[in-house]
């Protein structure tokens, strides 16, 4: 018999978007763990956590896990490895831990990394959130497909070559992830004659949110930011 572990899915920032059953995961178990990013030396609040905040209760023994935001994932992986004993521990000695992630745990979500490690030895049940995606789209009731139609979705940290190859005429896309990556979005676009069918969200759901056409975001946009191109058919 061991512990169970969680990964929870938060939703995009509101935390009244946080799902019923996320929140009374997080109301009984025992241990939390989340991701901490570190820039530049320093290490920033979670987001994770505070999403959670109002949803947590009682004394709870955390695990934040400082991960440097590098686009080399060497010292990511040994920090997983880190983490995943020490979680391991903890399911061992038949207590059940909760992994906090925004959005959803499988959607771009650093639970991934976790659950490849230990999914093997323990239980481990994943509660689906709501995704920037959708968060994005409703913010701008927007609708993404229709019918037979796709969507691509692309973290902007690809290369310039790399969207642009994967931006195909017509079809509707979301670009994660911006960030620095803004202008080099920006320019493919504009290339591709697209730029003025985008529309950008920034902090969905969340106080600060904003609805701009692309061409008039800033060009320091925080990583909390989606560009959407959509195409339904509604009529």
């Amino acid at each position: 018999m061991s512990g169970i572990l969680y990964g929870l899915g938060l939703g995009p920032g509101d935390s009244d978007l946080v799902t019923i059953k996320a929140a009374a995961v997080m109301r009984d178990v025992p241990i939390i763990v989340y991701v901490t990013p570190v820039r530049e030396g320093k290490t920033g609040a979670s987001f994770a956590r505070s999403i959670a905040e109002p949803h947590l209760f009682g004394k709870k023994t955390e695990i934040p896990i400082a991960i440097p935001m590098l686009d080399d994932p060497t010292l990511g992986r040994k920090i997983y490895d880190k983490v995943s004993k020490e979680i391991a521990s903890y399911l061992d000695s038949e207590k059940n831990v909760a992994v906090l992630c925004e959005g959803d745990p499988l959607l771009f979500g650093s639970f991934m990394y976790l659950l490849d490690r230990l999914k093997d030895a323990y239980t481990v049940l994943t509660v689906p959130g709501v995704s920037s995606l959708s968060a994005a789209a409703a913010a701008a009731n927007l609708p993404l497909v229709s019918r037979h139609q796709t969507i691509t979705l692309l973290p902007a940290t690809l290369s310039e070559s790399e969207i642009r190859n994967r931006l195909h005429e017509g079809e509707s896309a979301a670009i994660l992830k911006l960030g620095k990556n803004i202008a080099k979005v920006k320019k493919v676009l504009s290339d591709l004659g697209r730029l003025q069918d985008a529309l950008y969200i920034e902090q969905a759901s969340m106080k600060g949110e904003k609805i701009l056409p692309l061409s008039d975001a800033p060009n320091n946009s925080p990583y909390f930011s989606i560009v959407l191109l959509t195409n339904a058919e509604t009529k």
